[in-house]
């Protein structure tokens, strides 16, 4: 499997944290993926991809894995992340 980093700094409040974690839990549901949340840590998985995403105290760390199918798209869902997590995790 092919694997997407995520590794980004933040200054969010507890509340910010916990929409954000809402908001991706919500979208990953929406797009057919199974979701866990516990605390800080979202799990989730759907057909060609798994992962799992922390949004923790001034930092937020996670990986998704992509199966054969998604690889050849692993850039472009890499940028359409790192820009969705610049927008969401950007200082007010």
């Amino acid at each position: 499997m092919s694997k997407i980093e995520i590794n980004r700094r933040h200054h969010l409040t507890d509340q910010e944290r916990a929409g954000i974690l809402d908001d991706l839990s919500a979208y990953l549901r929406e797009i057919g993926a199974d979701v866990a949340v516990e605390g800080d840590q979202l799990d989730f998985s759907g057909r060609g991809y798994k992962g799992t995403v922390s949004v923790l105290p001034e930092v937020a760390v996670g990986y998704i894995s992509l199966g054969l199918l998604a690889r050849p798209f692993k850039g472009q869902l890499e940028r359409a992340i790192h820009d969705h997590l610049e927008a969401r995790l950007a200082a007010p």
